[in-house]
């Protein structure tokens, strides 16, 4: 990668993860508890889906880490899923379809706040994890959701948020500084994407919050947890019905 020692925004995001494409499995690697997470995300999904052959959307794919987490939760449970994952990065999705995958599981290049453009199927749930809080519209997307999952759909977000508690905001800055962005710097050579993710989380909404876009958008029965361990306040998960 060429440093660009420039910051990243919202509208630059879908390139820098394109440029970030070839070691971002690496960094997350780094994270012991990245795929325990992800699992998490993916079982949480499927406690509210009863179909057998249901249809389920992994929006924010990235490299396909949560749909291979959503793959094998579903086959856990014997359910036999079509899984279509949306990711904005060219790059992300190259490294995702690069991966071995059976027979139902696509990948489709699309924004979130655009899900209306991409002719996806009714869904019997949809899994977003670390996307909310990167969209330039978090209404428009959690609209776009909402009309792309089947009535009484389930949304299941994973996502980072620190501004309900200032001892979580201190841990995170603090992990960012010490560990994050020093290990970008070395893998990388350019640590604005990190930068500009460690700016998002603390700028994103709080749970809060977000249960009141989410109702906005249409969605019922809202509800959250955090995770344990030092990502305490930091990491949540969020499950919603359409």
């Amino acid at each position: 990668m060429t440093p660009t020692n420039q910051p990243l925004t919202r509208d630059d995001l879908s390139g820098g993860f394109d440029e970030a494409s070839t070691h971002y499995d690496l960094m997350v690697a780094l994270n012991p508890g990245y795929r325990r997470h992800l699992r998490a995300a993916a079982e949480a999904l499927l406690d509210g889906i009863d179909d057998p052959l249901p249809t389920l959307l992994d929006l924010g794919c990235g490299s396909g880490l949560s749909t291979r987490a959503l793959l094998r939760a579903a086959r856990r449970r014997g359910i036999t899923p079509r899984i279509i994952g949306v990711d904005a990065s060219a790059g992300m999705l190259a490294r995702a379809r690069s991966r071995r995958w059976p027979e139902g599981v696509t990948f489709v290049h699309g924004r979130g706040e655009r899900l209306e453009d991409l002719g996806l199927p009714p869904a019997h749930g949809a899994l977003t994890c670390y996307l909310l809080r990167n969209v330039t519209d978090l209404d428009a997307t959690l609209v776009g959701i909402q009309a792309a999952l089947l009535p009484d759909g389930v949304l299941v977000a994973e996502d980072y948020s620190v501004r309900g508690s200032v001892a979580a905001r201190r841990r995170w800055g603090l992990v960012n500084r010490r560990i994050i962005l020093p290990l970008a710097g070395i893998i990388t050579g350019d640590r604005s994407l990190y930068e500009y993710l460690h700016g998002s989380v603390d700028d994103f909404c709080t749970m809060p919050e977000l249960a009141e876009h989410l109702h906005r958008a249409g969605f019922h029965d809202v509800a959250s947890r955090t995770v344990g361990g030092w990502q305490r306040d930091i990491l949540h998960l969020v499950r919603a019905r359409a």
